[in-house]
């Protein structure tokens, strides 16, 4: 303490002198202001001024560091010696609570610089440490009345002075510490009108002038997508998925994303063929129909209004991430309806990759919160939100005559097994089955969300394994070969998911088996079935363009010499299945009866018969064939389901005068050796396990296959 003719004066004295003074507001005034913008950060809404207020905030806790702690150190110093009191004490409190924000923040800036995302703990340990700092410390500031002090002078007689006044050198402390507050908010002011004014404006974007909508006031009709504006969003809002992968972010996902289904759905060269085709029956604004799940990002940015799409803004991302991450509400009508509104953007958001994108990763990292909201994950875990697409119909806008219900996932799944089943722990959600648990290579791949979660290197995948194993080589898509063995392993049911392995069966997802014959002789006629059961599928199979998709079983009877005596479903040279072929498939008819095999949905009226297999249950084919005399047994029947992506006339029609297949995946397989003999009964061994075949109703006769 400093002293005086009459003793040690309190350490306030120290800062009489016009240096002290000015140090002191300025600091004062510095923690005034990160109190000001800590409190704003909290309490106010998300906007520039808050964001530049993190910025500043962080480098002016940054500089002020090294001068608190100097400051508090040499304060303890002066008076630690002095008498008790309750000012004492605050003063102490305000101290350490100070030195916790102090350290608090620090561990924030580190986590918000290098890390992948700041802990709840220490945001929350900074916020409150700060609250609390600041009654002990204004406590232990506010000017208090002027005292004499006792003294003891040098012959042992008692005294008695006043202390000086100290209110001008205290008014003139103050006044700066005001000047340094409003100072620093003038700037945090300026800098974000300066941003504001430079920064892109999306919000005056409207649809082209000769944008049409014959399809009455829904601006994106036939289409039942929306905005929460009403109105379209800039391209810019829609797309942009890549800086999803910058470093640090979501890397791993948006690898996996950038192979899927969902990235490719506009690329699609299938979809593209029926678009043109639609396109030139019904017009351009026609595409809008299929869009709203097809190429979102060119139907909310008013793009589907001309004869294609490949050149519009979201051709190579289809379903972008925010297109799914950032859907406010669903609807399972289907059809694409679910309504959408853009996130807010953080400072340089739309900048690009460059240096920018560090002050946009950090802010992200640093103030989470309206990133989060934004991409609440809350509409995303819930199977409505894919019952938004995966449900579809089609009205008269587009056929001229009426609701035909279409594919239709979702439905199969609410009332299916998977999500009827009495016991609840025997239920299963779409995110269970296509989007499985699946681990980061290490940590600095991992998802920051998952990793908040507790999931650590856990996170769930955005491959979406499905039925398409056709595509992704033909676009030359990311990972193809990869995706398209994730693809074959999915349709096999070879993949291994613990999170389910107690629920979800073992072995193929759809068996097929084979029930052999009667006892048959040389020379007589015999009868066997094959049997088929969705065992592992969440929906019926096959799903979805059920006009387009071929599932069929091919089977074989030989005999002992190697000999073909019987055969059905094979696949002729021209790509086309032969008659009679037992096909899982749907036979849809336009207004003249006619079947509809190129997808042309827009003549879709209805269909004469639909064969697909629904969760849980079977279907079954019966053979009839005549054992010929001079067959030598055993004779060996072997059945397997196949599967390919597009019947041979799609291809003929998409890909005209090339004569292109797609590829042809073995789903399951069976095979039964049965002796021929005069023995009362006739053994027959199958490589399932078989049911008696009294069990099996009668089936139709085949119908011929396509």
């Amino acid at each position: 303490m400093e002293q005086s003719a009459y003793g040690p004066l309190p350490i306030r004295h120290t800062f009489v002198h016009e240096r002290g003074i000015f140090r002191f507001s300025l600091l004062s005034g510095v923690l005034i202001f990160l109190a000001l913008t800590g409190l704003a950060m909290w309490l106010l809404p998300f906007s520039v001024p808050i964001q530049v207020s993190v910025l500043i905030h962080t480098v002016l806790g940054l500089v002020v560091v090294i001068p608190i702690t100097l400051w508090q150190l040499s304060h303890w110093l002066a008076t630690r010696k002095t008498r008790r009191s309750f000012r004492k004490i605050c003063a102490y409190t305000g101290f350490w609570t100070m030195s916790v924000v102090l350290a608090s923040g620090l561990v924030l800036t580190w986590q918000a610089m290098f890390g992948l995302f700041i802990r709840g703990f220490w945001d929350q340990v900074h916020l409150w440490s700060g609250i609390a700092a600041v009654p002990f410390i204004a406590y232990h500031v506010w000017p208090r009345a002027k005292k004499a002090m006792n003294h003891n002078d040098e012959n042992g007689l008692n005294g008695r002075f006043v202390l000086p006044d100290f209110s001008p050198a205290r008014r003139r402390m103050w006044r700066s510490c005001g000047f340094t507050v409003f100072g620093l908010l003038a700037v945090v002011g300026v800098l974000a009108a300066a941003y504001e004014a430079y920064a892109p404006d999306f919000s005056n974007y409207r649809l082209p002038a000769d944008y049409k909508m014959p399809y009455g006031k829904g601006i994106f009709a036939p289409s039942m997508a929306k905005t929460v504006s009403g109105g379209p969003v800039a391209p810019q809002l829609l797309a942009g998925s890549k800086s999803c992968g910058a470093s640090g972010c979501h890397t791993q996902i948006y690898k996996e994303w950038n192979a899927n289904t969902h990235r490719w759905s506009s690329e699609d060269q299938a979809f593209q063929a029926v678009q043109t085709a639609l396109i030139h029956a019904e017009g351009a604004p026609s595409a809008r129909y299929c869009a709203g799940c097809h190429d979102p990002v060119s139907l909310l940015s008013g793009y589907k209004n001309a004869s294609t799409s490949i050149e519009a803004p979201g051709f190579k991302e289809g379903a972008s991430c925010v297109i799914c991450h950032a859907m406010r509400r669903v609807d399972v009508q289907g059809n694409g309806n679910y309504v959408w509104a853009p996130a807010k953007p953080y400072l340089f958001e739309y900048a690009g990759a460059g240096r920018t994108s560090a002050i946009t990763h950090f802010l992200i990292r640093a103030f989470p919160r309206q990133h989060d909201a934004d991409y609440d994950l809350t509409l995303a875990k819930d199977t409505a939100s894919c019952g938004a697409c995966h449900k579809q119909f089609i009205d008269k806008e587009i056929n001229h005559v009426g609701w035909v219900q279409l594919q239709n996932q979702y439905d199969d799944w609410k009332h299916g097994k998977w999500n009827t089943d009495p016991n609840p722990e025997h239920r299963l959600r779409c995110q269970q089955c296509h989007m499985y648990y699946e681990s980061a290579p290490n940590r600095a791949l991992a998802d920051p969300y998952d990793l908040k979660t507790g999931l650590e290197l856990k996170h769930r995948n955005h491959w979406f394994a499905a039925g398409n194993q056709w595509m992704p080589a033909v676009i030359d898509a990311p990972d193809a070969q990869e995706q398209t063995e994730r693809v074959v392993h999915w349709l096999r049911g070879e993949k291994y998911i613990p999170e389910i392995a107690n629920v979800w069966p073992k072995g193929p997802v759809l068996p097929v088996r084979i029930v052999p014959p009667l006892p048959v002789r040389p020379g007589e006629k015999a009868a066997f079935r094959t049997v088929i059961s969705n065992n592992k599928a969440g929906h019926s199979f096959p799903s979805g363009p059920l006009d387009l998709i071929r599932a069929w079983v091919e089977v074989k009877v030989s005999d002992q010499s190697g000999r073909d005596i019987f055969h059905s479903g094979a696949l002729l040279p021209d790509g086309h299945l032969e008659p009679g072929t037992f096909v899982l498939k749907a036979e849809g008819v336009n207004a003249e009866g006619q079947e509809i095999v190129r997808h042309d949905l827009w003549h879709y009226v209805g269909a004469k018969w639909k064969r697909a297999i629904f969760p849980g249950y079977s279907d079954m084919y019966e053979y009839k064939f005549t054992v010929p005399r001079n067959a030598k047994g055993p004779l060996t029947i072997t059945a397997r389901l196949r599967y390919r992506k597009a019947n041979q006339y799609f291809m003929d029609f998409a890909y005209p005068g090339k004569h292109l297949h797609t590829p042809v995946t073995d789903l399951s397989s069976d095979r039964v050796q049965v002796p021929l003999s005069g023995h009362e009964q006739v053994q027959a061994v199958s490589s399932i396990k078989q049911r008696k075949a009294t069990s099996l109703a009668a089936m139709p006769e085949p119908r011929p296959g396509r």
